[in-house]
C-alpha cells in the first residue's frame, strides 16, 4: 500500500483537533476548581527550587523562560496546564494522521486517538501539579511526536526529529518514554491492520535507532552532571547483573499490576476490560492475517501484532522495569493512554460512524472519576489547612518560635467526605496527594511552615531519640486528636488520626 496519506477535504478547513483541546481543559477543570497544592507544589510555592537535579533540565529551563527569572520558578497555573493540553492536543492531530493515513482526519478518529493523550484517571496525577503539569505534558506530547512522524520523508530528518523529541522526553519527564514505546506498538499494529509491512518494520527500526541514540546523548550530556540527591539516588539505579532476578522482576511488575486494580473495580472492570479484550481480539486478527501470508516479515509482524495486548501491558511500567527501586504513582502510567488508544483501534477503522460512539464510553467514566477527583481534592485540602492553621494557633499559644525543634508522630485524620469518595472510587486513593502531616514526613513540615510554625527538618536518629520526651509530665496540650507536648525548645505533637 502506498506511505502517501488520503486527503480528505471535507475537514480541511478548519481545525477539529481543537475539539481535542476543548474536552481536555473541561476534564481538567475541576483540578482547576479545587486550586490545591499537590505535593512537590508545597515546597515549590515556598522556594521556588526546580528539577534541574532530576535531569529535567528542560523543564527548569522553561518554567525560568515563563517567570523571565533564572533562580526560582513560580506559581502560574492553571496557565501551565493549558499550554501544555494546547501543545498535546495539537500533537494529537500527527498521531491521529500516523494512525488513519488522512491528511485531515475527521473529528471522531481524532477525539478517539488525541483524548486518551490526557483524558485518563492516572493522568489526573500529572494535571494536579501546578508546577509540574506544564513540563509533564510536553513530555508527553513529545513522546506522541516522536510515535508519529518517523514514517515519512528523508532518513536522516526522520532520524534527526526522533532523537530530537526522545531527548526532550527524557529532559522534560522521562517516564514519558514509556507512552512512545508503547504508542510505538500501537501504531505497528495499525500498519499490520492495513497490510503495510514495510512501513512498519521500516518505522520501527527507525524509532529503535532514535531511542538508542536519544539515550546515550541524555546519558552523557545531562545524567552524569545533573542527576544528584537522595531521592534520584535511590530511585534512578538502574538493575545490573547481580540485582536482575526473575523475582525481583515480577515483583516490580506486582507494583504495576496493583496501581492498575486500583481503577479497575466493581463495574469499571467489565466495562474497561471489553473495551481492551476488542482491541486485543482486533490485533490478534490482523496478526493471523499477516502470519498466513507466509513470509519472514510476515511472521514476525503477526506474532508482534498478535502479543501486543500484552506487551502494553508491560509498557504501563516499561522503563521502570530496570530500575533497582521503582516508584509506581499514578503518574508515572501515562502509556495507558496508548493502551486506551490500542481499545479504540477496531472504532477507528470502523466504517459505520454511529456505532463508533460507543468508544467513548470509557471517556465518560473517566470524566466521572475526574469530578469526583476534583471535588474530593478541594474537600482534603480545605480540612487539611483548617487542621494545619489550628494546630499552628495551638503551638504558637504554648510559645513556639522559629528555630525551635517539632517532632510529629502518627497521622492526621482522613476528611469523612474524602473516606466516602475513596470507597467509592479507589483510585483516588492512590491520586490523593500524601502531603498532610505523617510522622517525620517532609510535607507535613512544609505545610506547618506555609502557616509560619518553620522548624527544621531532622534526621531519623533525632526523630526516634525524640520520642522519650513523650512523657506525661511534658503535656502542654491534650485533645481527642492529638497530644502536645514541650520540653524547652523542642515541642512533640502526636497525632490520633488512623
Amino acid at each position: 500500500m502506498s506511505e502517501k496519506m488520503i486527503s480528505t477535504e471535507k475537514y480541511k478547513s478548519h481545525h477539529p483537533w481543537i475539539y481535542v483541546f476543548a474536552i481536555s481543559i473541561i476534564f481538567s477543570f475541576p483540578l482547576f476548581l479545587a486550586n490545591s497544592y499537590y505535593m512537590d507544589d508545597n515546597a515549590r510555592a515556598l522556594y521556588g527550587y526546580s528539577w534541574s537535579h532530576s535531569g529535567r533540565i528542560f523543564s527548569t529551563v522553561l518554567m525560568n523562560l515563563l517567570d523571565l527569572n533564572i533562580r526560582n520558578v513560580s506559581d502560574i497555573s492553571p496557565l501551565g496546564q493549558i499550554l501544555g493540553l494546547l501543545a498535546l492536543s495539537y500533537s494529537a492531530l500527527f498521531l491521529t494522521r500516523r494512525i488513519t493515513r488522512l491528511e485531515a482526519p475527521d473529528p471522531v478518529s481524532l477525539c478517539l486517538c488525541g483524548l486518551p493523550l490526557a483524558v485518563q484517571p492516572f493522568f489526573l496525577e500529572n494535571l494536579s501539579y501546578k508546577f509540574d503539569a506544564l513540563p509533564m505534558l510536553l513530555g508527553q506530547s513529545c513522546a506522541v511526536m516522536a510515535a508519529s512522524l518517523l514514517w515519512d520523508g528523508a532518513l536522516l530528518r526522520k532520524l534527526a526529529l526522533g532523537v530530537f523529541f526522545l531527548f526532550s522526553v527524557l529532559c522534560f519527564y522521562q517516564p514519558c518514554l514509556n507512552t512512545f514505546l508503547a504508542l510505538c506498538v500501537v501504531v505497528f499494529v495499525a500498519d499490520c491492520a492495513r497490510n503495510d509491512l514495510r512501513t512498519a518494520w521500516r518505522t520501527l527500526s527507525l524509532e529503535a535507532c532514535a531511542f538508542i541514540i536519544a539515550g546515550i546523548a541524555y546519558h552523557f550530556v545531562v545524567a552524569k552532571h545533573f542527576v544528584h540527591g537522595s531521592y534520584e539516588g535511590g530511585h534512578a539505579v538502574m538493575r545490573d547483573m547481580q540485582t536482575l532476578s526473575l523475582s525481583s522482576l515480577i515483583a516490580s511488575i506486582s507494583g504495576g499490576t496493583a496501581l492498575l486494580n486500583s481503577l479497575l473495580h466493581a463495574g469499571a472492570k467489565p466495562l474497561l476490560c471489553a473495551f481492551y479484550a476488542l482491541g486485543s481480539v482486533y490485533a490478534v486478527r490482523k496478526g493471523l492475517a499477516c502470519i498466513r501470508q507466509k513470509t519472514s516479515l510476515s511472521i514476525a509482524a503477526g506474532l508482534l501484532a498478535a502479543l501486543s495486548p500484552v506487551i502494553l501491558l508491560l509498557l504501563l511500567a516499561g522503563i521502570m522495569l530496570l530500575l533497582q527501586n521503582p516508584v509506581y504513582e499514578p503518574r508515572t502510567f501515562t502509556a495507558f493512554s496508548a493502551c486506551v488508544i490500542f481499545a479504540n483501534l477496531p472504532f477507528i477503522f470502523m466504517k459505520d460512524h454511529k456505532l463508533r460512539l460507543v468508544a467513548f464510553l470509557p471517556v465518560l467514566y473517566f470524566f466521572v472519576i475526574s469530578y469526583s477527583y476534583g471535588n474530593a481534592l478541594a474537600e482534603k485540602s480545605r480540612f487539611e489547612n483548617a487542621r494545619i492553621t489550628h494546630l499552628t494557633e495551638i503551638l504558637n499559644d504554648a510559645g513556639f518560635k522559629t528555630g525551635d525543634d517539632l517532632f510529629i508522630y502518627g497521622n492526621e485524620r482522613e476528611a469523612p467526605v474524602v473516606r466516602n469518595a475513596v470507597a467509592i472510587f479507589p483510585i483516588l486513593a492512590k491520586l490523593l496527594p500524601r502531603q498532610g502531616l505523617h510522622d517525620d514526613d517532609i510535607f507535613g513540615y512544609v505545610m506547618l511552615r506555609k502557616n509560619g510554625a518553620d522548624s527544621r527538618e531532622h534526621s531519623s536518629a533525632e526523630w526516634n531519640t525524640a520520642r522519650k520526651l513523650l512523657q506525661n509530665t511534658n503535656i502542654v496540650r491534650n485533645t481527642p486528636d492529638f497530644t502536645l507536648y514541650r520540653t524547652g525548645r523542642i515541642y512533640c505533637l502526636t497525632l490520633q488520626g488512623s
